[in-house]
């Protein structure tokens, strides 16, 4: 499927799904896990938020209910599950928070305030929560120029 085709909803996969329900934004998510370009509605990446936050939880407690004895959240095999989950989806969250700052017209950039810690991570959950702003359309993928075809005709 390319980037044009339309998705369920009536949404192209290159366009940001406002009111994206919760299936569609996780689909959305694992289909445009590399793509940096472009915009993510509000909603395709708090649902993914959602869903990685709940996949992250369960990864950590199904292991504690086969060891008891570990401390909750202790369990090194919950550990390394999480772990793992997180790496997985690293590439593709890190993709989708650009495509969301994009859709607030920030650039993608933004996403190094991680690194601060605390006040960091406060900034760009507000940055997050801001509504789609239209001069985001900036960063969507541009068509590139037409590319001239064979010739129709020959002058000598």
């Amino acid at each position: 499927m390319s980037s044009n085709d339309v998705q369920p909803g009536g949404v192209a996969l290159r366009d940001p799904f406002v009111g994206a329900p919760f299936a569609e934004a996780v689909r959305r998510f694992w289909r445009k896990y590399t793509v940096f370009t472009g915009r993510a509605s509000r909603s395709e990446f708090w649902w993914w938020w959602l869903t990685s936050f709940a996949v992250g939880l369960v990864l950590q407690l199904v292991p504690q209910a086969f060891t008891p004895d570990a401390p909750l959240l202790e369990n090194p095999v919950g550990s390394y599950l999480f772990v793992l989950w997180a790496l997985v989806t690293l590439v593709g969250g890190l993709a989708l928070g650009a495509r969301r700052l994009h859709d607030a017209n920030l650039s993608g950039f933004w996403q190094f305030l991680h690194v601060l810690p605390g006040i960091g991570s406060l900034v760009l959950f507000v940055f997050f929560l801001l509504p789609s702003n239209p001069k985001g359309t900036r960063f969507d993928l541009q068509p590139g120029p037409a590319t001239p075809g064979p010739a129709t005709s020959a002058r000598r």
